[in-house]
């Protein structure tokens, strides 16, 4: 090969490895705007101020300790809004493709996206969420409409909200007890397998729980809203772009806790003297 045929292939090289970071870095904006519009950054943000809320609490009781103060610190690290963003941002940008992460972007901007998220993020606000309270005593009293909770216990199906959260849970408790495990000094430790079963156990009765608190927290959300924007919802939620999206959204929430629960597991774990 030439001189200038060597030089050429090299150009060439250099142009095209520059194009495909160049449209990675695109798609990790398109996905980072998607959480945005989506209100998953809201709502994750939430997360962040609750544990700074508790380390607060603790510091203003005079009852906080240095080793307190340090798990705190690996806390906040571990499931700031940043770290997990960062996280799942990277899988949506990994496993959806531009037109996937286009078409759930439009309709998050669009109408009645934009009205139904916008309920959400303000559910996220405590304060906002002491109606969520109050609705599900009335509930108790005045029942959620058979065709009303059909419809919502087929959105919190086709959005995996029930399934996420019972998977963040009780997998990130997995995640915190095995990396106590691997850094406690105790000789009491369970088996990994004996670890998983105990917590697989209580999988049923937490599914049986959050499903009925979303279908309240669902019927609290939409009590103002048209069953046709619902259905919407629930249109989008299904279709080949939604399931993909929601699916890998789920996966990367789940994993992200799974990543911060195992880093605080360990710095727990090495504290552990018996």
């Amino acid at each position: 090969m030439s001189w200038g045929r060597s030089l050429l292939a090299t150009l060439t090289l250099t142009l095209l490895l520059g194009a495909g970071v160049t449209q990675a870095a695109d798609k990790r904006a398109l996905a980072s705007e998607v959480m945005n519009v989506s209100g998953l950054t809201t709502q994750l943000g939430q997360t962040t101020r609750s544990i700074n809320d508790s380390l607060k609490k603790a510091e203003e009781s005079g009852k906080a300790t240095p080793e307190q103060r340090e798990i705190g610190a690996v806390m906040l690290e571990a499931f700031g809004t940043d770290t997990i963003l960062a996280s799942v941002g990277k899988r949506l940008a990994d496993q959806l493709t531009d037109s996937e992460l286009q078409a759930v972007l439009n309709w998050y901007k669009g109408n009645p996206g934009q009205k139904l998220i916008q309920l959400e993020n303000q559910l996220a606000d405590p304060e906002n969420a002491k109606g969520l309270v109050e609705f599900a005593k009335q509930v108790e009293q005045n029942p959620i409409p058979e065709a009303q909770q059909s419809l919502y216990k087929k959105i919190d199906k086709a959005t995996l909200t029930t399934d996420t959260t019972v998977d963040m849970q009780l997998n990130s408790r997995v995640a915190m007890v095995k990396a106590m495990n691997k850094t406690a000094k105790s000789d009491k430790k369970l088996s990994e397998a004996e670890i998983q079963e105990k917590v697989e156990a209580q999988r049923p009765q937490a599914m049986a729980f959050m499903q009925q608190i979303n279908l309240i927290k669902f019927a609290y959300l939409y009590k103002d809203v048209s069953e046709e924007d619902v259905k919407a919802y629930l249109k989008f939620a299904e279709s080949d772009a939604g399931k993909k999206y929601f699916k890998v959204r789920s996966k990367a929430l789940d994993g992200a806790m799974q990543e911060g629960s195992s880093k605080v597991g360990e710095a727990m774990g090495s504290r552990i003297k018996e």
